[in-house]
């Protein structure tokens, strides 16, 4: 009984040497699906279909679809990014499969950290795409806004489908503009020192045209700028009724620039009235400035108003004239029963706030995915050398 046995395994055993591997009558059902896991995955067709299917997707994105249509539409959808992840499983199995039980060499671990990189550098844009946001804040000197309130941002902010505005849970104050910064000598023209208050700590940072402020992996950089009045509004026994800053738009106008209040609209500026005092306070007429900077004294200047009534609705009836003139700042200027003061010009900015968290692993994997080239390069020229 023990011999037949042990005939029986050897004849087994012969048979298995003279086998290809994988043998699959004798392969476990549970492996063999595993297997067939791993060959789609593995797939070259499977990788020509995605590479297909991420540029149509691409091309659509810059043709059909546009700007924050192609976004929503494609590239922030949760079945685009699966395609991303896909496309790197794939190639993490095909590389990674034709590697595996080889000889580790200076050419193979090169070629190695190479698509190593490189797996990790798509994940890493899947990650960024999924959790990323960039806002522009619009901030005044002296102004504190919180971080984590989206409506602290202008309306073209841009987000991952899974960013949490909790993240951003601190405050950021405009504490001066510096006008003529230098740097080693160098005129950086303007330079906005903001404060960080966070659960208490305070902390101070500077940003001009070619430096940046991080905060907890989150960028500020300067977008744009402009003046912002403080407007008094007081009875005509001087009682004051209302304050707010009002940021002027500025648009570029031969040497100089323009100043008024108004709006952007496709990408041009408009200039318009405003409802003042604004909302949640109830409106008593419609406003509208032009700003004149004084040459010789910074900050000072004058400024024309226009100033229309409103309708039931709250509109602005533009067809009759409330009041108009000019006052310099800090001057009163008489509009019926009220009179409006500019005290003071401010700067404000418009700070762009961007949190990337992938950024950094894509930065650093295309080093170290350079790295590999470089290390792989090194081996094939050392093995011409012994041969």
């Amino acid at each position: 009984m023990s011999t037949d046995n042990n005939k029986s395994l050897n004849d087994n055993c012969t048979q298995n040497e003279d086998e290809v591997f994988p043998v699959e009558p004798h392969y476990h059902p549970v492996h063999k699906f595993t297997r067939l896991i791993y060959g789609f995955f593995a797939s070259a067709k499977l990788a020509i279909a995605l590479l297909i299917i991420i540029l149509l997707c691409c091309l659509a994105g810059v043709t059909v679809w546009r700007g924050t249509e192609s976004l929503q539409f494609i590239f922030k959808t949760l079945w685009f990014n699966a395609l991303l992840v896909l496309l790197v499983i794939n190639v993490a199995c095909c590389f990674f499969g034709r590697i595996w039980g080889r000889r580790v060499t200076v050419i193979s671990f090169g070629m190695i950290l190479f698509h190593l990189s490189f797996v990790v550098m798509l994940l890493a844009v899947v990650y960024n795409s999924l959790f990323y946001f960039r806002g522009i804040m619009r901030i005044t000197e002296g102004e504190v806004l919180a971080n984590s309130d989206p409506l602290n941002y202008e309306d073209n902010f841009d987000k991952g489908r899974y960013f949490s505005y909790s993240r951003l849970s601190w405050e950021t104050s405009l504490v001066k503009m510096h006008t003529e910064y230098t740097v080693d000598g160098e005129n950086k023209r303007a330079a906005y020192q903001i404060e960080i208050r966070d659960n208490g700590n305070k902390t101070d940072g500077i940003v001009y045209i070619t430096h940046k402020f991080t905060y907890k992996g989150v960028d500020y950089f300067n977008e744009k700028e402009g003046y912002s009045l403080l407007m008094l509004l007081a009875d005509k026994s001087g009682k004051e009724l209302y304050g707010a800053h009002i940021p002027l738009q500025s648009y570029k106008q031969g040497d100089g620039f323009d100043y008024f209040t108004g709006y952007r609209e496709n990408g041009v500026l408009k200039k318009d009235v405003i409802p003042f005092p604004s909302i949640p306070e109830k409106p008593l007429f419609a406003l509208r400035t032009d700003y004149m900077p004084s040459k010789l004294q910074e900050r000072g200047g004058s400024l024309q108003y226009l100033l229309f009534p409103l309708d039931k609705d709250g509109l602005p009836q533009r067809d009759t004239v409330l009041a108009k003139g000019n006052a310099a700042i800090g001057e009163q200027f008489t509009a019926g029963d009220y009179r409006l003061t500019a005290k003071e010009v401010r700067y404000w900015v418009g700070m762009l706030v961007r949190y990337e968290p992938g950024k950094p692993v894509v930065l650093t994997s295309l080093w170290a995915a350079l790295a590999g080239m470089i290390i792989t390069t090194i081996g094939r020229m050392l093995k011409r050398k012994v041969k």
